[in-house]
Order: C-alpha cells, then structure tokens, then sequence
C-alpha cells in the first residue's frame, strides 16, 4: 500500500511540477535560513554549558563604595569556607604582553597564568596530553588547539620547547597539553601558563587576578555573602575617611549577557553577549519561519484544488477521506526527506562562510545537522498542511463534482498573501533602518581625529632579571642610564623620519580604563570614572579641543606630576564651577591632597554610541612602553610603516612587528551592528523571494484558471493593458493592505530598538514608503510576468484548449 501512495505522490509532483518546485525551494530556502540563525542563537543561549559544574561556579566581585564599578575582591582565603570546594585566581595577559619563540619566531598570544584548581573549577578537557598535576606543573605550558596549529603546524606540538619572555619572567616551557576550546566557551585563550614563585620569593606573575569558586550542595548566594562583606571592609583612602566596601558572589552563568559586570568582564579574556542582539535573531527566526509556513500552506492550496477532481473521483471510487489524508501526508514527508538531504548538504558547504561572518566556530555533527533540518521542515510543512486539510475535509463529492473545477476560487489565499507580505514589510523597513544606524555610527563626528592614525607598539620592557640583586651599583646604574637613553632615541629617530607627520603616545582614545576618582571639595563617595593616560602630543594628534585652561606642555609639566585634565562631562557631573580652586582625588594615585585640574576638553566620544560622553580623566604619563601612535604624511604610509618596522627591530631583536590603524578599531566597536545589519538585510530578501515563490504560484493557477474568461474577454474587445490590470488589481490590494498592517508594527519594533542608542537615525516615513514601493514592484513583476503572456495569448487558441 505505501508502495501505491509513493507512486501516487511521484505521479502528483510530474502534473503540478511548479507547484512541488515552489514548494522544495520554500522548504529549503526557509529551513536553511533557519538552522544557520538557530546554530548560532543556540550557541549563544547554551553558552558554557559544557562545564560539568557550570551551576556551581560563581565570580567573586567587589565594590569599593555603594558607587564604584564591580571589581575584583582581594584577600579571599578560601580553606575559610567549607561550602567552597575549590577557588582559583586567573591572571589575563593581553596580546603583547608575553610572547613566545619557537624556531625564531615570535607569537604574542593572549593567555592567562593559572594556578592548580584552575582545571577543578574551568573542567576543560584536553585534546592532547594529561590532566593530572598539569595545573602544578612549572615547566608546562597549554595551548589551545587553534594556536598550536598557529606555531607547529599540523606537527604533534607535545614535548616542544618555548620560550617565555613577559615583564616579570623568562623562560623556558615545555608544552604539556593541548585545549579544544568549544564554539560556546565564553572563555577564550591562546595559553595556559601554570603560575610558580621564583627562588627568590618574588611574585613573577605580579598583577591582581581575578577570583573564582565552585561551591557544594550546602552553598547559599545570600548566606555566603553576609560572610564575606568583612573581607574589604575597611579600604583606606589617601584622605582621612574609610569607605564601606560592599561583596558579592556573581553566577558565572549570568555573566555572559548581564552588562552590569561588564567592567571585571573586560578585564578578563571572557567574552560578553547581546541580550538585545539575541532576541532579534529570534524574531528573524519566526519571521522566516511564518513566512516560509504561510508559503508553503498556500501552494498546498493551491496543489489541492488543482487536483480537485483526482480526490472527488478516487473517493467515489471507494476512496476514504483517511486515504486522502495518508496521501497528502506521504507526499509532505518526501518532500520534507528531500529537503532534508539538501538543506543538510548546503549547510555544511555555507558554514565555513557562515561561521567566518559571525566569527564562532559552529560545527556541530551531521546527524545533528540532519535531525535539527528535519525538525524544523516537519513544522513548517505539517503546520503548513492544515489548511489544505481542512479544505479536503470540506469537500462534498456531488457538489465539487458537478462544479467546472477550473472556475473554483482559492479560498482564503488573500489572508496568507496579506500575512506573508506583512511580515516581509517588516524584516524590510526593519533592515533599512538598521542599516542606517548602522551608517550613523560609522559616520558621525566623534569629536577626535581617527583618519590615516597608527597604534604600534616600539619598545618592550626587558623581563625582570633575578640575577639584579647580585648586581654592583654601578652596573646597575649603567643598566638604568641605557634604559633611559632608548625612549628619547625613539623620539629622535621619528622626527628625522619624513613620512613620520605627529607623534603621540598613551592608551588609545577608544580604550580607557576605570579607577575611582571623586571631587575632594563635597562628600561624595568614590565612583569609577574613565581614564586615560596620554601624553602632550595628544592635543595636536587627535585634534582635541581645550575649553578651559590649557592642555599638557613638556615644557611646563612632568610626568606623572599631579596633574590631570577633565572632559566638558566631568565638569558638569561634578558641578565645577572653578578648576583652579577643585582638587581631584584618586583611589590609587595622587596623596591626599589630589589633582590639580590644569584644564578642560571638549567632550569626545571615546565609547560605542550607545552612550553619551562620559566623565573622563586625562593623565601625563611618559612611560617608554607605552603605546605610539602616527600621522605620516600624506602618500607616505607604505614607506613610514617600512622606516617603523626597521627602527622595531633595531630595538627589540626578533621580536614581532605589528601595528594597527585606529579607524580599523574603532569599526571593530560595531561589529555587531554591522552583523546585524548584514543579517536583516541578507533574510529579508530570502523572505521576499518565499513570498515573491507563492504569489507566483497562486498568479499562475490564477492565471490559468480565468484563461477561457481571458479568451472571452479578447474577444470582445479588451486590450492587453486591462487584460493586465484586471489579473493584478487583487495582489495588488493585497500588498497594500498588507503595508498598512505592517508599517505600525516595524514602527513600534524599531523605536524601541533604536531607545539603546544614544545617537539615532530617524524614523523617517519615506523610509515606509520606498519599502512600500519597493515591494509592490517584487510583487507587481512577479504577477504581471504571468498576466502578460495570457494578456498576449491568442484567444481562439484559448477557448480552443478550454
């Protein structure tokens, strides 16, 4: 009997080809759009799940003051608490800040430096290598699988040698194990660098980390943190109060998407998602989804009064309506099994392209791929295949049979046209918008100079040497002196440089750090506030503006002096009515009588646009390692960044040369946007092309429905043009109705989207119109195609088929 219903279905798809092609290409093109986006949604939403104690895991933070940023907590002993089973502090080294040499060459990964229950509470599991006393080991260093490939290759990378260099340390580590970072990891790295203390006592690894725990069955959030609040109780300050410093536990599960954290985030090399982000992709997903099942519901319409008298005469022949359904039911599940075989196919050979675009490794296995395809193809094609159902149900044997088939008119076909085009209008009004956001951004004046504008990095700080402390005083004076002499070579050699316009140096304007500051005249608390360390050829670089007082001068000031500049933001936060007369008070720096604020810049926007300008604080610094940035000289990039790369070397030997330019990083800060953007407009016009597939299919049937009232019509005098008009007034209602609908909702769904920036396009209504047109062409050529070769036909050769 299956065997007879195949047959039937193989026999059904020859007499309406178009149809079973309409309907392939929506299962396929609505189930592949899907099953990327869910790949990758999914991905976000299943974050860190491959812990085996993703539950128990939870990040220790602290605040200063009822006002500061969460930070790190200090001094947590963790043997204190019997519900934490094991604690483990992470150091975050950025590029640049190690490096390693193999071969004589010179990486600069990112990394952190662990210490032996990193892999207790982290439950990574290695590719290669052993796990046991890993963590503990001092000669070991991990890497991960996509770095390793990076130094040896496709070369069995166990037992190799690297050599260490960082500020504080140098050395050498074996490599010992191998980690295969999975695409849902928030928590990236190129190496693991098991911590140690030299022979001398000394910390090598000399900067603050950041604390966390996995915790028992007994561990309670609240109780716990009434426990820990004395741990920074008291924090002194350099001016005679002590603030009320505040604890708390984080789950590391809330991380990822929770942008209160961001701050300790950041200064961890774990990555951070986009709730807002997240949910748009979700409603892209049932957009498609809606659209591809009204689709597909209508060609199946369209197929069953196509085939109208089959299913009459089949059941006066003794067919039962559960025959009927079982045929209509074998057909879905070819079609939805072909589709399967395809969609399956075609991800595999887009996901390379796919995961480069939005930068996650997915790779999930093909039975996976297989089993997610079908699922989505069975929903929409049997959500899809209850109308139709309804409609077989409805038919009455003698009344159908005695109707004239071809003047039967498909019911209920202008409320799925109106539903797809609806949700169509607003994926398209949706991308434009988005798309100028987008543009906005990129565009806008920011407030400082980024054109033609170069970071790089010239001068590495040599590892501290243990063997100083035996050292006469004169050597080491000689070793100072050298030091010392390097910086002012560097400013040297650059002014001799012709290609070489400006110079500056300091932390990027697009990379501040936050520290607690407060204005010494009220009673404020501490909160943290943007800094920047800069240097006086920061003015001319980035074409700061100086509103009050006067900027830096070499001439006049010292470094790290007590000295710090304000933006117009941080003015006005504080109420500053006279800069000569405030002081500034640090956390860290600056002794209890503070800053002296020698001037004011015009706010810059140093932050994605997202926000408003900040308050910031600006501070002369001269460090020789910090980083330069560049202006060359108009056409004369190639030949400066040649002249750099040659002084680099000169000063640091075999080490890596690199530089980026500023207008590539500050793109970098909409990368989601830009994401976004590309993926809105890529799917609207995937929607557009399901929903342009079922209007051409319902025009056609249409079409060749009315063919004898065409002739008819010829005959007597009608001309191509209202042959035409006649055949497209209806879709074109359709359309227009279907715009009214949708032009609210897009507006509703993109004022709210737009309330996250602090700079936003206009929802202008040309906008609505130009989509509005722009989908009445689609559809208005995908009509009249059909319409105007039956307008054109020969009406005696029509009434003669008829």
């Amino acid at each position: 009997m299956l065997i007879h219903y195949i047959k039937l279905s193989l026999r059904n798809f020859r007499s309406n080809a178009i149809i079973f092609w309409g309907s392939l290409l929506t299962l396929c093109l609505g189930a592949l759009c899907i099953s990327l986006l869910f790949s990758y949604v999914n991905n976000e939403v299943s974050m860190d799940n491959f812990y085996k104690n993703k539950e128990d895991m939870y990040l220790l933070t602290l605040k200063s003051s009822p006002k500061g940023g969460w930070t790190s907590i200090r001094r947590f002993e963790a043997k204190e608490y019997p519900e934490v089973k094991n604690a483990t502090t992470l150091k975050n080294y950025k590029e640049d800040e190690l490096k390693l040499s193999y071969n004589n060459n010179t990486f600069t990964p990112k990394g952190i430096v662990i210490d032996s229950s990193f892999f207790k509470v982290f439950t990574f599991s290695l590719k290669l290598g052993q796990l046991d006393g890993l963590a503990e080991d001092r000669e070991a260093i991990v890497l991960s699988e996509t770095y390793s490939k990076k130094i040896f290759g496709d070369k069995n990378p166990i037992g190799k040698s690297l050599k260490v260099v960082m500020e504080y340390y140098e050395g050498v580590r074996i490599v010992k194990g191998i980690v295969k970072i999975p695409p849902n990891s928030s928590l990236s790295f190129d190496y693991l660098l098991p911590a140690g203390r030299s022979n001398f006592g000394s910390n090598e690894f000399n900067r603050m980390g950041i604390d966390f725990i996995r915790v028992n069955d007994q561990f309670n959030p609240e109780a716990f943190n009434e426990k820990i609040k004395h741990i920074n109780n008291n924090v002194p300050r350099f001016y005679p109060q002590y603030t009320k410093s505040i604890t708390k536990v984080v789950p590391f599960k809330d991380l990822y998407l929770d942008s209160q954290y961001k701050t300790i985030v950041n200064r961890t090399h774990l990555n951070t998602g986009d709730k807002n982000n997240n949910n748009i992709l979700k409603i892209i997903i049932l957009v498609v989804f809606l659209v591809s099942m009204l689709n597909y519901t209508s060609l199946q319409i369209v197929n069953t009064h196509s085939v109208t008298k089959n299913i009459i005469i089949s059941k006066i022949n003794g067919a039962l309506k559960k025959h009927i359904y079982i045929q209509k039911i074998v057909e879905t599940l070819i079609i939805v099994g072909l589709s399967a075989l395809i969609i399956t196919f075609f991800y595999n050979l887009i996901s390379p392209s796919f995961n480069a675009f939005v930068k996650v490794n997915l790779a999930p296995p093909l039975w996976k791929i297989l089993l997610v395809n079908s699922i989505i193809l069975a929903a929409i094609a049997f959500l899809g295949l209850v109308y139709p159902m309804i409609i077989i149900h409805r038919f009455s044997d003698v009344k159908n049979l005695k109707q004239n088939n071809s003047s039967q008119k498909i019911n209920g076909k202008q409320f799925i046209v109106i539903g797809q085009f609806a949700l169509a209008f607003v994926l398209l009004i949706s991308s434009v918008i988005v798309h100028r956001q987008l543009q906005l951004m990129l565009n806008k004046d920011l407030g400082f100079s980024s054109e033609d504008i170069v970071r790089v990095k010239l001068f590495y700080e040599t590892p501290y040497n243990p063997e100083i402390r035996f050292w006469s005083d004169e050597r080491k004076k000689q070793e100072t002196e050298m030091l010392q002499k390097i910086p002012q070579y560097i400013n040297d050699q650059l002014a001799s440089f012709s290609s070489v316009e400006k110079v500056a140096q300091g932390y990027s304007p697009l990379d501040p750090f936050t520290i607690d500051w407060k204005n010494k005249e009220n009673n404020e608390q501490l909160e943290p506030f943007h800094t920047l360390i800069i240097t006086p050829g920061y003015l001319d670089m980035f074409n700061l503006q100086v509103t009050q007082g006067r900027f830096f001068d070499k001439t006049k000031d010292k470094p790290r002096n007590n000295i710090i500049m304000l933006n117009e933001a941080a003015v006005k936060y504080w109420n500053i009515t006279d800069i000569n007369s405030t002081r500034i008070l640090g956390r860290s720096w600056g002794g209890a009588e503070g800053y002296q604020i020698v001037g004011v810049v015009k706010d810059f926007n140093f932050q994605h646009l997202s926000a408003k300008p900040k308050p910031l604080m600006m501070l002369y610094w001269a460090d020789p390692d910090a980083d330069y940035f560049i202006k060359f000289t108009k056409n004369s990039t190639q030949e400066g960044l040649q002249q750099l790369e040659k002084l680099f070397k000169e000063i640091n030997p075999n080490q890596t040369f690199s530089y980026s330019f500023l207008s590539n990083e500050l793109d970098a800060l909409y990368i989601k946007e830009r994401r976004l953007s590309t993926i809105y407009i890529f799917f609207t016009i995937i929607a557009l092309l399901i929903s342009a597939i079922g209007l051409f299919t319902i025009a056609l049937y249409d079409t060749r429905r009315r063919i004898k009232e065409i002739g008819i019509r010829k005959v007597n005098g009608a001309t191509s043009t209202e042959i035409v008009t006649m055949l497209n007034k209806d879709f074109m209602k359709w359309v227009f109705i279907a715009f009214i609908i949708a032009t609210p909702i897009a507006y509703y769904a993109m004022n709210s989207w737009l309330m996250n920036f602090a700079y936003k396009t206009a929802l202008s209504w040309w906008i609505f119109i130009v989509a509005g047109l722009f989908t009445l062409i689609i559809a208005l050529f995908t009509v009249s195609w059909q319409s105007y070769f039956a307008a054109k036909k020969n009406p005696v050769t029509a009434l003669r088929d008829d």
